[in-house]
């Protein structure tokens, strides 16, 4: 797959994601763990392999950061020990 048919999955899973769990999907417990959430992270997997970077505002990468903590904090996502020491 190329980097366009990959953005294209992942907003057909963000709709998705937004159907089954709300727009505020990255919130709900439910969401991680999800098929859906798995999906997800394999196709940004991909992209990132493919080099795509998405650029995101300052505060939504700081609001980013805080949930990504939170998550790894109650052990609703799972981070390797040697991604633990980069920024999300």
């Amino acid at each position: 797959m190329d980097i366009q048919e990959l953005l294209e999955k992942r907003n057909i899973l963000t709709d998705i994601a937004a159907v089954l769990y709300g727009d505020d999907y990255i919130t709900k417990d439910e969401f991680w763990g999800s098929p859906t959430e798995k999906e997800m992270e394999v196709v940004e997997k991909q992209l990132i392999t493919l080099g795509h970077e998405d650029e995101a505002p300052e505060e939504m990468q700081a609001l980013a950061q805080i949930i990504f903590d939170d998550l790894v904090n109650r052990g609703l996502i799972d981070w390797d020990d040697e991604e633990e020491d980069e920024e999300f």
